[in-house]
């Protein structure tokens, strides 16, 4: 078992800024201030001030001239944008994860947990195992600025929304297979085409329900 993250204040409301935009319960041009979502969220208005600052940062927020804080919302084009950029840079990741590492024992038995969570349909499983592939491969790709980005990018988008995560895990899962087996074969190659493929096809699923 993992210990549990305890997440700070700001984290806290940054994750339900960004899920109240991605779901459309903030449209976009909406106007709102620290002081109202302080009152929603039940917090000072030091985290919410910095997590404006970050959602501003991930483009969802658009402070301008006059202060007023607006939603901008996601667009296809962000979704576009956001999922190639995510393919590159795991793709790279990848292909180092293939060549560096050499004990692929924590890749596996995530694997076997992603495998579970598929036959018993538990997204909720599901989503957590799948996360924790993916980190594991940019923890095996030994490099630390690139684990920075994709983190950033990880959240800043929601990877999870339900009926695609119904839809897509079998295939997701037959794709980690193919992944795997390539770090097996230390075939860095294979492992970056392989994982650019599948954060692409995330893609097309994706702007499917969007």
């Amino acid at each position: 078992m993992k210990p549990i993250e305890k997440k700070s204040a700001r984290d806290q409301v940054i994750i339900s800024l960004r899920k109240a935009i991605f779901n459309g319960d903030l449209k976009n041009g909406e106007e709102i201030t620290q002081e109202e979502i302080a009152k929603i969220l039940n917090v000072s208005r030091m985290p919410v001030r910095e997590a404006f600052y970050a959602l501003e940062r991930e483009g969802l927020l658009l402070t301008q001239q006059n202060r007023r804080v607006i939603v901008k919302g996601v667009t296809e084009e962000d979704i576009k944008d956001h999922y190639d950029i995510r393919a590159m840079l795991e793709g790279e990741a990848a292909a180092k994860a293939a060549r560096l590492a050499t004990d692929l024992k924590d890749l596996e038995e995530i694997n076997k947990e992603i495998e579970k969570a598929v036959q018993a349909r538990n997204t909720d499983e599901y989503i957590v195992a799948n996360e924790h592939f993916h980190r594991t491969i940019w923890k095996l790709s030994n490099s630390v600025r690139l684990q920075s980005f994709l983190d950033q990018l990880w959240s800043g988008l929601p990877p999870h929304l339900a009926e695609m995560v119904t839809e897509q895990m079998g295939k997701a899962h037959s794709e980690h297979q193919d992944i795997l087996e390539a770090f097996r074969n230390r075939d860095e190659h294979a492992a970056r085409e392989l994982m650019m493929s599948h954060i692409k096809r995330s893609k097309i699923d994706f702007l499917k329900i969007f």
